[in-house]
């Protein structure tokens, strides 16, 4: 059993804690405002889920694959904004996870991955360890934040609270991401222990501050003195709550924002401002007349390619990529939400009235460059919604139309087109998956809607190759009755590769002739709502343009009315070069 003993220090309330190490790691995560635990058991946990059984508040998530659970804790965090704790396997149950660990690495997530050790006084005897010497914790370290943040406790069951507390510091603290925490075995199956918990510091560190007012001054000098500043918003704009500041701020600039790599949609996506995709192309300089000559980086992790800009500006909480592999003429460790509203409220007050007001006359064909990209989106959906398959810029279309607006949509798909769906400020949410280890979808959608639980729809859209990873999470969904509305685009491909290579290879034999080997998924086809349906998530397919509006429609109604979880396979047309291309290597055994 779990006793406790209070003792007050200073304004603190510590609590010396009593049981098995697996007990003091549940009280010291119940401690930490931990409510679910991600797991696929082990037995080398059997500590962990002993104490769950006798003593758990903590709600179980269970899943039948370790990348899964990976990606349910990293969902659950990026919409929550709570720290996502994954209770691992031993070893080779911990290298499940990691093309899922990585991804939550490159996305900045705070996830805590905690699993049982075998490899220190028990290897011997289990013949576990692949060589002698072997630490279960290093092997993660590559994956886990910045390769610093594997911890192993082994002996000391004080270590056990502080190495949990200093597990959550670090996942939360920027730069944030994963950490990996591995406890013996044996540890967490011992009895009488004892440990302290309860810190005043609440398992965090307090993020930094705004920016300086002299500083603040210089950026608005410099932007408002700039012919054309661009600006650029990322994550941690979305972390930090500052998208309504990040919006004031380009509409007194009436600056053009473009996006780089990200995870969230830190800008209105339909907002008149938004231009796309960094880096700023001809065509942008063709229609508006205007060449860039600042580049203004607010909560980026950095930039994904060359930067042209001769002026280069970067502010946010995370100083770990700042600059570099581009020079700065600004660089500021610094909070966002008020240091945004403090630079907006600058740029009016050290710039004259009519200067301030000449940014929108000198600036007004951003305005038309940003309708171009609409436009052009909306052209290609007249062009193709006859088309006897559906286009993807159809389904665009249709989910833009028919999906509520307080929905948070989850998307792995490279291919996928989404020019037309309304994310960002008051608008949909949007998180896609960071590092591009594929299988991250089906989980993703999982945690976010144990996030949001009933306030919110949440609709997970992925390609037929994505789904293929990670299909075994439907059984998850029917368990726990997560209600994701899950749209499959099937066009038999892993189309992003053939993409790549037609563009890396552009005078190959393979591209001339359309053999593209491996990247056609068919033959046999793979019927995704049967794969859904064996496992308790019911659904249909859409191979015609006509079934595709009735199907969607009770697709949102199952998630919202019904409050049950849907997949809708949709058969796409494959899009870019090779796009006819059903060739593959046809031999068999």
């Amino acid at each position: 059993m779990l006793r406790d003993n209070d003792v007050r220090q200073g304004e603190t309330m510590r609590k010396t804690i009593t049981g098995t190490g697996g007990m003091l790691l549940l009280q010291t995560l119940k401690d930490a405002g931990v409510e679910y635990l991600f797991t696929n058991p082990g037995s080398a946990e059997t500590g962990i889920f002993a104490a769950l059984a006798e003593d758990g508040d903590q709600r179980l998530v269970v899943g039948k694959h370790e990348g899964l659970v990976a990606a349910m804790a990293d969902g659950y965090h990026r919409i929550s904004g709570k720290v996502g704790v994954v209770i691992a396997h031993v070893m080779g149950g911990s290298y499940q996870l990691a093309g899922q660990l990585f991804n939550a690495q490159v996305a900045g997530s705070s996830v805590v991955v905690i699993a049982g050790d075998w490899t220190s006084e028990l290897q011997d005897y289990r013949g576990l360890a692949p060589f002698p010497g072997l630490s279960q914790a290093e092997s993660m370290r590559p994956i886990t934040k910045e390769a610093r943040c594997a911890y192993q406790v082994h002996t000391n069951p004080a270590a056990i609270t502080v190495a949990t507390t200093r597990a959550f510091r670090e996942a939360t603290t920027p730069p944030t991401g994963p950490v990996y925490l591995s406890i013996s075995a044996e540890l967490l199956n011992r009895e009488g222990l004892e440990a302290q918990i309860g810190e005043g510091a609440e398992y965090r560190i307090e993020r930094p501050a705004p920016a300086r007012a002299q500083t603040v001054e210089a950026i608005a000098r410099r932007l408002g003195e700039a012919r054309c500043p661009v600006v650029m918003f990322g994550d941690d704009v979305w972390r930090d709550g500052a998208q309504a500041e990040a919006v004031r701020l380009a509409e007194v600039l009436e600056a053009p924002v473009f996006s780089t790599r990200q995870i969230f949609a830190n800008f209105p996506t339909r907002h008149p401002l938004y231009c796309g995709m960094y880096p700023v192309s001809n065509e942008f300089e063709k229609v508006s007349g205007l060449t860039p000559d600042v580049l203004f980086l607010v909560g980026c992790q950095g930039v994904h390619g060359s930067v042209a800009e001769p002026s280069v500006m970067q502010i946010g909480p995370n100083p770990l990529l700042m600059g570099r592999h581009y020079p700065l003429d600004v660089a500021v460790q610094c909070e966002l939400r008020e240091t945004l509203r403090h630079l907006g409220e600058a740029l009016t007050r050290l710039h004259a009235s009519d200067r301030v007001a000449s940014w929108a006359r000198q600036r007004a064909k951003v305005r038309a460059y940003a309708r171009l990209l609409i436009e052009r989106e909306e052209t290609l959906v007249r062009e193709h919604q006859h088309d006897p398959i559906v286009h993807p810029a159809v389904l665009e279309a249709q989910l833009a139309e028919l999906l509520p607006r307080n929905s948070i949509m989850v998307q792995e798909s490279s291919t996928a087109r989404t020019a037309l769906l309304p994310f960002g400020y008051r608008e949909m949410g949007w998180t896609r998956s960071g590092g591009g280890s594929l299988g991250w979808g089906v989980g993703g959608a999982i945690g976010a809607k144990i996030a949001v639980g009933g306030e919110r729809p949440v609709v997970l859209t992925l390609g037929d190759g994505a789904l293929t990873y990670s299909a075994v999470g439907f059984w998850t969904m029917a368990r726990y009755n997560a209600a994701v509305l899950t749209i499959v685009s099937n066009n038999e491909s892993y189309q992003i590769v053939r993409h790549n290579w037609a563009r890396e290879v552009p005078d190959s034999k393979m591209v001339r002739d359309g053999t593209y080997p491996g990247l056609y998924l068919s033959a046999p086809a793979t019927d995704y709502v049967a794969l859904a349906r064996a496992q308790g998530v019911d659904g249909e397919c859409v191979t015609t343009a006509k079934e595709l509006e009735p199907a969607l429609r009770r697709g949102v109604d199952r998630i919202t009315r019904d409050n049950r979880p849907y997949l809708v396979e949709v058969a796409v047309a494959r899009e870019g070069v090779g796009a006819e291309s059903t060739w593959y290597q046809d031999w068999q055994l």
